[in-house]
């Protein structure tokens, strides 16, 4: 998704019109997807209106800093930093649901941190709404997996995604109406990136996911989801010529320490990250 981001603003894209377009266009799919399979989406019952309030706050929100963080920070960075969600969802669990807090995740909280100030401040960026952006983004995420967790009970999971997608589609909607730029992309490689963004990481992603988690469970899947910011970061280096410092390789790997802390012989894995 980040290296993608990329291309979509070097297409002349803004991160209004990538994710519009983006979270319309997965909607039309998942809904169709979920109406198919026998799973509509609006007759999920009462859950319906909160998912969808989920996608037009929280999702939104999410993405929206994320994307927005992308157009100045490196991609590599920006994906590290969007990992301390884990311990951000165990945290909220402790103080919303009353969770027990071990001492496990409380050492997986602390060595997050210190590999977060690795990560910052062996970047060549200097503090700013980039930045903001990128530590508002793993907060929301968090808050929309703790409200999911709730809401998702009892729902099939492309009809909840639709929802929560179609949420999103509607804040970006509205945004861009206001903000703007009112027109559809001009070129055939804008249209195809977003058309890449909204079927791979929204739709086949989440899709690869569920069926992943049905073969090796959850718990195997929540831990191979700490691939992708690897998978980031070699991609970032390979295409966009990023480059992380040796303190900030460090600050990776205890980011990604820290979410193996989080997930390991965990009852209910905390999602992966899907922005």
């Amino acid at each position: 998704m980040p290296i993608l981001a990329k291309f979509a603003y070097a297409a002349g894209l803004t991160p209004l019109q990538t994710l519009t377009f983006r979270f319309l266009i997965a909607a039309a799919i998942l809904f169709g997807a979920a109406i198919g399979s026998g799973r509509n989406p609006l007759r999920v019952g009462r859950n319906a209106m909160p998912l969808f309030l989920v996608g037009v706050i929280l999702y939104a929100g999410m993405a929206g800093a994320f994307f927005g963080a992308l157009t100045v920070l490196p991609a590599s960075l920006a994906e590290l930093i969007a990992y301390l969600y884990p311990a951000l969802v165990a945290v909220g669990s402790w103080l919303v649901f009353g969770e027990r807090l071990g001492l496990r995740l409380v050492v997986a909280l602390a060595v997050s941190f210190a590999g977060l100030g690795l990560l910052v401040g062996g970047a060549q960026v200097r503090w700013g709404w980039p930045l903001l952006l990128a530590f508002i983004s793993p907060v929301l995420y968090a808050g929309y997996i703790l409200a999911s967790e709730r809401l998702m009970r009892g729902v099939a999971a492309v009809a909840s995604s639709a929802l929560v997608h179609a949420g999103a589609g509607l804040t970006f909607s509205a945004a861009l109406l206001v903000v703007g730029p009112r027109a559809l992309p001009a070129s055939i490689s804008a249209w195809g990136i977003i058309l890449v963004i909204a079927v791979l990481p929204s739709v086949f992603g989440i899709s690869l996911l569920l069926a992943g988690i049905v073969r090796t469970g959850a718990t195997r899947a929540a831990l191979l989801s700490t691939s992708e910011p690897v998978v980031t970061i070699v991609l970032a280096a390979v295409l966009l010529g990023d480059r992380l410092s040796g303190p900030q390789l460090a600050g990776g790997g205890m980011v990604l320490a820290a979410v193996l802390l989080t997930q390991w012989r965990r009852r209910e894995p905390i999602p992966p990250l899907q922005p």
